[in-house]
């Protein structure tokens, strides 16, 4: 397969035809012409018409040579269109470091370096990339944060690098007039170290400056990889120019003495005014010693800036890197050794075949790097995807393209990537703290092609991305009710009907119901209702007008205090004072009926008298037959009412109990008793069902 480069040069533009065999490039023609008129500054395409006439005369002068049609390209850009902006952001966090955190920080940095642009380059640059420079946790350098333990923040550096629209612009412009469609894009730089400083190298820490007419590019390898680009819009024609000023030529003859001129030699020219003049090298050394400092000063500073110190050694390439004086006084600035500043030519780095006379300068790197680029498929990966339905132009600055790269191109928010999260409700409830978290969000979803994917998965050209929106996870919403325990509530059966007793609630020292919804920063004060009066009254019952006041009697001569009310109240069946606590499921019974004692009801707490009695040889309590009351006096039945002061006595009767009374507590078995007849004797005498019987008395039972 037959690739085309082309290398559009502020002074010449170069079209070289390649093709790879076997571990070699075969260069198949080339064709190398300068600008007829200065139609470029500073590596800027100036006037489109005049490079696209320039670019079409190389390709139908290569068409025709080698019978073919050309209808790809692969170019490059200036290195001074590179924008480069170096930024910090920092989050902060407990817990684990997941990806989100990490695309969070780094797109929030990106966001930080587009907003230190300037307001023109905000509106006429993009970004093309990024690339994470360092992470630090809780401020200790750490080279992979996730799933990480984080205390406190997690801090990103990054490169964020921009490209003014103008240049894609103009060179899509020229090159589709030229009947070409670009196949792959790279920049000046990146063609020329590719070439220059191998993969193997770059672990020094190297710095490569390409010297061309209109600016000087700068690239920086440590580590095996590429950390950093820069360039000073200085270079060989403001060495050419300072040659016009100082012998009076125009700029097309000061360059020919410029490439021409050596210790050796000395040139004859006509200056602007027809006059002959001589230049020989002393000459030629002083009128560009000052510019020459100047350039190399800048070239040094900006190497030591990119680099923070000062690298192993420089790698001059370009047309303008032959000046000898150039290359001591870039190493005089830098403080390194002369032998430590040279240059790299096509023959001694790459593995050419049939390369032309025209290529093997130091200028003809470029060129040939875009050549490289476009064989081994690499640079900057420009490419065209589809997000949303709209179209993206995508620069990569030597790195795979993932999602991220688009969405950065795009300038998407960051709110169509991740949504807040619900705000929290934090309050107290009985004086403890307790939070209730808002709504998790939902995040947007990627898909690439219809399949989900995330921002870090990798795109292709013609690749279709859509995008959702992200949403905003709800605020956290309660009411009283939700919040509480299902202890504070009460369910109770009141005069056989089921109620729901609800605790007292305060809101912030104002009542409340628990149908309220919680504010944040609320104080909540929640009191269970579970004393009886209470439980009454929540349920509709109001204990008016209630009297209880107490009676005091003597039963067999010892006082007794009893309870006299206007009202009968149970729980359980059991009387209850309106301060009783009342539980869970109790039964409660209230009336507003005066209650009465009968004298049967202090009667339980008084035991009957007992008599003791030996049934073979065993002792056995037998209850006296009756007792009689008398009440002041006078004898009543259990049923009387009992009245404020009375005197009651409880005596024994004097019916004595009967032999057949001890039946009730003495067994008998009768399967015994099966035909035999039943003999009772008392105190060792026979006798009856009716024999009276005392304490004390011995009874012996045989069956016969």
């Amino acid at each position: 397969m037959i690739y085309f480069a082309l290398d559009i040069g502020t002074r010449k533009v170069a079209g070289i035809l390649g093709e790879h065999i076997g571990n070699k490039i075969k260069i198949i023609d080339a064709v190398v012409k300068e600008h007829e008129k200065r139609t470029m500054f500073d590596g800027q395409i100036h006037n489109i018409e005049e490079v696209t006439n320039i670019v079409k005369s190389i390709k139908s002068e290569l068409e025709e040579k080698n019978k073919i049609k050309l209808s790809k390209v692969t170019t490059a850009l200036a290195g001074r269109d590179l924008c480069i902006q170096t930024s910090f952001s920092e989050i902060r966090k407990k817990g684990e470091i997941t990806k989100e955190d990490i695309s969070f920080v780094e797109i929030e940095s990106v966001r930080k370096a587009c907003e230190q642009l300037s307001e023109k380059q905000k509106k006429d640059y993009y970004c093309v990339g990024y690339s994470p420079v360092s992470y630090f946790i809780d401020g200790n350098f750490i080279k992979n944060p996730l799933y990480q333990p984080i205390r406190e923040s997690l801090k990103v550096e990054t490169i964020a690098t921009f490209l003014p629209r103008m240049v894609l612009e103009s060179m899509f412009s020229v090159l589709k007039s030229s009947g070409l469609e670009i196949q792959a894009i790279t920049l000046e730089p990146i063609a020329a170290l590719s070439v220059t400083i191998p993969e193997d190298m770059r672990l020094l820490n190297l710095a490569l400056v390409d010297v061309g007419a209109g600016t000087s590019d700068i690239a920086i390898t440590d580590k095996g990889k590429i950390i950093s680009y820069g360039m000073i819009p200085k270079a060989g024609d403001e060495i050419t120019e300072e040659v016009c000023a100082k012998f009076l030529l125009d700029f097309n003859t000061a360059e020919k003495i410029k490439r021409t001129i050596s210790e050796n030699n000395e040139i004859e020219t006509i200056d602007i005014f027809n006059n002959k003049i001589k230049i020989n090298f002393k000459d030629f050394k002083i009128a560009i010693q000052d510019k020459v400092n100047e350039i190399s000063k800048e070239i040094a500073d900006t190497i030591l800036q990119l680099n923070k110190k000062q690298p192993n050694a420089v790698v001059m390439v370009g047309g303008g890197s032959g000046l000898a004086l150039l290359k001591e006084k870039i190493a005089d600035n830098l403080g390194l050794p002369h032998n430590r500043v040279g240059s790299r030519t096509p023959q001694n780095i790459l593995n050419l075949e049939n390369l032309p006379e025209k290529l093997i300068g130091t200028e003809a790197i470029t060129p040939l790097g875009i050549l490289e680029t476009a064989i081994f498929n690499r640079g900057l990966g420009f490419i065209d995807i589809y997000l949303n339905g709209e179209k993206e132009h995508i620069i990569n600055l030597e790195q795979e393209i993932k999602v991220i790269d688009v969405l950065t191109n795009r300038g998407i928010d960051m709110k169509k990537l991740y949504g807040k999260p619900g705000n929290a409700i934090t309050f107290t409830l009985n004086g403890e703290l307790k939070i209730i978290r808002g709504e998790k969000a939902e995040h947007a979803k990627i898909f690439i092609n219809n399949d989900e994917k995330d921002i870090y998965s990798p795109v292709k050209y013609g690749d279709k991305i859509f995008i959702t929106n992200a949403k905003d996870g709800k605020d956290a919403t309660a009411t009283v009710e939700q919040i509480i325990s299902q202890n504070d509530i009460l369910t109770v059966l009141i005069n056989g009907e089921i109620h729901r007793i609800e605790p007292e609630v305060y809101i912030d020292e104002k009542p409340a119901n628990l149908k309220d919804t919680i504010k944040d920063r609320a104080n909540i004060v929640v009191k269970k209702v579970n004393i009886l009066k209470s439980v009454l009254s929540k349920s509709g019952f109001l204990m008016k007008d209630v009297e209880e006041r107490n009676i005091i009697i003597t039963v067999n001569n010892e006082p007794l205090v009893l309870k006299q009310r206007n009202f009968i109240l149970k729980v359980n069946g059991i009387d209850a004072t309106p301060e009783s606590i009342v539980k869970d499921m109790d039964k409660i019974e209230y009336k507003e009926t005066p209650s009465y004692y009968r004298i049967k009801d202090i009667l339980k707490n008084i035991r009957k008298t007992n008599i003791t009695v030996k049934i073979n040889n065993k002792n056995y309590e037998i209850e006296c037959a009756g007792r009689d009351i008398y009440m002041n006096g006078r004898k009543v039945s259990e049923d009387e009412f009992i009245i404020n002061g009375a005197n009651i006595e409880v005596k024994s009767s004097d019916l004595k109990p009967m032999l057949s009374s001890i039946f009730r507590v003495f067994p008998i078995d009768r399967e015994k008793m099966k035909g035999k007849m039943l003999e009772i004797k008392l105190n060792g005498e026979k006798a009856g069902y009716t024999t009276e019987i005392k304490d004390g008395d011995e009874i012996e039972i045989n069956f016969v």
